[in-house]
């Protein structure tokens, strides 16, 4: 089910997300080693830091298609970066791939739906299984369960981000949720969304425009 206020997408939807950053912000950032971090939920939570980049400039664009692959790894670790250790196999919507029992994901079966729902049936023992999504052309890793999974499991991706800025993050860091400051953007209308750092008042904050 859906949180309220979220939308679940389909296959053939693309999205975009600008964020743009004040000028007078970005020294004190950079200085700071700050990376503009972005993450997407599934399950209706963060784990993952879809995008943690260092080279932002004032306007940064993200664009993404709902195009998708599944992985099996050993461990979900705070902190660390997420390194598939099975092979990665596309699947869609409705769709359900196997891990099976020597460890190889089989490629996804079944019809493609509008479910906002695709599975993974492990037979291989327990083990942790992680997503990727497509963003700027490029798979990324977007979550990773947090605890070991036997059996079948469930993803059910949300269209809701969070934005912030940390240090020590980069592209594919494990995260417990996102207990940092930011701003959370839902795509309940409209395929494109704009936020923006900004100083008001002498206060730097986020703001949706």
């Amino acid at each position: 089910m859906s949180t309220p206020g979220s939308l679940k997408l389909h296959s053939d939807s693309s999205y975009t997300l600008v964020v743009e950053i004040a000028t007078n912000q970005m020294e004190v950032l950079k200085s700071g080693g700050f990376n503009l971090c972005v993450a997407k939920k599934i399950n209706r939570v963060y784990t993952v830091v879809w995008s943690g980049k260092s080279d932002y400039l004032h306007k940064n664009i993200f664009s993404w298609d709902e195009d998708y692959q599944v992985f099996g790894l050993n461990e979900f670790k705070v902190g660390a970066l997420v390194q598939a250790q099975t092979n990665e196999v596309d699947i869609a919507y409705g769709q359900t791939c196997v891990l099976n029992s020597v460890g190889v994901m089989e490629h996804a079966t079944g019809p493609v739906d509008k479910s906002g729902e695709f599975y993974v049936q492990s037979e291989y023992g327990k083990i942790c299984l992680g997503v990727n999504q497509k963003l700027n052309e490029n798979f990324l890793p977007i979550f990773v369960s947090s605890t070991v999974i036997t059996g079948k499991a469930t993803f059910e991706p949300i269209v809701e981000l969070k934005v912030w800025l940390q240090t020590h993050v980069e592209s594919g860091t494990m995260i417990f949720d996102v207990a940092e400051p930011g701003i959370e953007v839902t795509y309940s209308g409209g395929a494109s969304k704009t936020v923006a750092y900004e100083s008001k008042e002498g206060l730097a904050q986020w703001v949706q425009k």
